[in-house]
């Protein structure tokens, strides 16, 4: 059997991908080392965040805000490789976080916790791929809604096990709790969202990754070359859920404590905001947009009643302005002045070439 990346090329257009930006076949050196060193540099100032004088509120903040740009990142995963949107991974992610905290309740240790943990959030996402992995478009996304909404309901029922309307409180483990070492929490965190993202970026550009654009692109060509679509649309949502899930646990130990509202619709929504904010299919875009979605809803909620309101001017501002998101916008256009700056230099070269042709046969 041949090469499933050869396989799948000829469906797979190469200006998307999880960092189009990046592996494109339009960008050139120069380009890519100035997107390695923009990422680098914002690397390197959340792990520097901490010694710039900032106090534990703020540094609380950024952690919530890097946890939800890992959440965001298993959306944008699904929605940029596989072009399924979905409406539940705020359950999945809440999924999770309902696991270790009612792990917590019993007296678990943490590494059975957390094993509970992810073994739930790999069995919803498995139900959500088994029930969807037959559907795309709308109605992909009205399936998860639909599973989404009942993982909410299941949430206040079964209120023996959840907590019901009070949900479920949790503590850390004892070696990210100190009060003296605080900062511990905040670079666990940023370690695992780095982790995630190279994770989903090494899958994007796999031959998995490729297959799964191809299914993306033209799902009928890929059946008819003996692609199972189905699948492909599975083990997608089966990566993509577990990276959500790995949100949902740290979530839970940033709150320490669990409710409904953990597994809401409105958690799913913000986290398609976040990816349309940022742009989808990119690797900052996620963290872009849940910083925009994080300070609007816990920052500028202080000052204005209606943040929702802010957020949905904010979000039509960048549908309108820049439709491929802020992270997705920007890099369009670095590389459309790239190819400008490139045909200004090779027409400046052909009349000098001219020139001096006409010279030589002048002489």
């Amino acid at each position: 059997m041949s090469n499933p990346l050869t396989r799948a090329t000829p469906v797979v257009r190469s200006a998307t991908g999880l960092i189009p930006t990046l592996s494109s076949r339009g960008g050139g050196r120069g380009t890519r080392l100035f997107q390695y060193l923009v990422i680098a540099a914002v690397v390197v100032f959340f792990v520097a965040l901490p010694y710039l004088g900032v106090t534990k509120f703020q540094i609380g903040q950024t952690t919530t805000i890097l946890i939800a740009a890992m959440a965001a990142a298993s959306v944008s995963f699904l929605v940029g490789e596989a072009g399924l949107a979905s409406l539940g991974h705020g359950a999945i992610a809440g999924t999770a976080s309902y696991g270790i905290a009612w792990a917590y309740k019993q007296g678990w240790d943490t590494g059975l916790s957390i094993l509970l943990a992810i073994a739930l959030t790999l069995a919803v996402s498995f139900i959500y791929g088994l029930l969807t992995m037959r559907t795309s478009g709308i109605y992909f996304l009205m399936v998860t809604l639909a599973i989404g909404m009942l993982i909410y309901g299941l949430a206040f029922r079964m209120s023996s096990v959840t907590g019901g309307d009070n949900g479920l409180l949790l503590q850390r483990p004892e070696w990210i709790n100190a009060r003296d070492n605080w900062w511990i929490f905040y670079y666990l965190v940023l370690a695992l969202l780095i982790v995630t993202t190279l994770v989903l970026w090494v899958v994007a550009r796999s031959p998995f990754g490729a297959s799964l654009r191809g299914v993306r692109d033209n799902e009928g060509r890929m059946r008819s070359l003996g692609y199972s679509v189905s699948g492909y649309k599975a083990a997608a949502f089966m990566i993509s859920g577990f990276v959500a899930g790995v949100s949902g646990v740290l979530g839970a130990w940033n709150t320490q404590s669990v409710s409904p509202e953990s597994v809401n619709v409105e958690t799913s929504i913000l986290l398609i905001v976040m990816v349309i904010l940022g742009g989808v299919g990119t690797l900052l875009g996620p963290l872009v947009g849940a910083a925009i979605v994080i300070l609007v809803k816990f920052t500028v909620s202080s000052y204005v009643d209606r943040w929702q309101t802010l957020l949905g001017i904010v979000f039509i501002i960048v549908i309108l302005l820049a439709r491929e998101g802020l992270v997705g916008s920007v890099t369009k256009l670095s590389n459309r002045i790239r190819r400008r700056r490139a045909r200004r230099a090779a027409g400046g070269g052909i009349p000098e070439a001219g020139a001096s042709a006409s010279n030589v046969s002048h002489t």
